[in-house]
């Protein structure tokens, strides 16, 4: 009797999950072996630039709180002062009161330590220096205080801001009935400072005239 063999069916089937079908890889080479896999490494670029970043913020966190160390704050310490009178007064810090005189001076820690009543009306002011010598400046006000309520002001608001009053009597210079405040203050820049308030006699219309003259001292080197 004659036998019948059957071909082998093809079912189209690809490769299995351990590679080509026939054990054999795909460019015809050694059959697939699965226990000589090959695995790419982990990269190190992500966490060195991690490592590299943590140390960018650390330094210009440092470099920022030493130049802020250094140059001091220009905010205010208190917002308000109460006169021997009973009198409260609110301050305007003289970042906004100066404005007009301030340049790449008076240094922060001068400008945070001077304010100037709340309500003052800025009427001029005088650029002294011209940018040509030491720093020497002033402005001009008129407030609603009276001339004693002003004087009584800078006496008591320029010693709680650090200052140091070394005089507080009638300046014979100005008009008569005209009193001026002077102060001095060392500064981060190595220098010392003086404010002079210069207050003048009050008006019959309720309005006080009063200057702020601002200034370093020379060098004595």
């Amino acid at each position: 009797m004659a036998s019948t063999r059957t071909e082998p069916t093809d079912t189209g089937a690809g490769p299995g999950p351990e590679g080509p079908a026939h054990g054999g890889d795909t460019d015809g080479g050694a059959p697939f072996d699965p226990g000589h896999r090959t695995y790419q490494g982990m990269s190190l670029r992500a966490p060195a630039l991690i490592v590299l970043g943590i140390a960018v913020v650390i330094l210009v966190g440092g470099v920022v709180a030493s130049a802020l160390a250094t140059s001091g704050s220009s905010a205010l310490p208190f917002h308000s002062v109460t006169l021997p009178d009973g009198t409260e007064v609110v301050l305007t810090p003289a970042t906004t009161a100066l404005k007009p005189v301030i340049s790449s001076e008076p240094p922060a820690d001068i400008l945070g330590s001077l304010a100037v009543p709340a309500g003052s009306t800025r009427q001029g002011f005088v650029d002294t220096d011209q940018n040509q010598t030491q720093y020497d400046r002033s402005v001009t006000f008129t407030s609603g205080l009276s001339s004693d309520q002003l004087v009584s002001f800078f006496q008591t608001v320029l010693p709680k801001l650090g200052w140091k009053v070394t005089a507080s009597a009638p300046d014979t210079a100005a008009t008569s009935g005209t009193t001026e405040v002077l102060a001095t203050k060392g500064s981060d820049d190595g220098f010392y400072w003086e404010v002079g308030a210069v207050v003048s006699p009050g008006s019959s219309s309720g309005v006080t005239g009063y200057t702020l003259h601002l200034f370093e001292q020379p060098d004595q080197d």
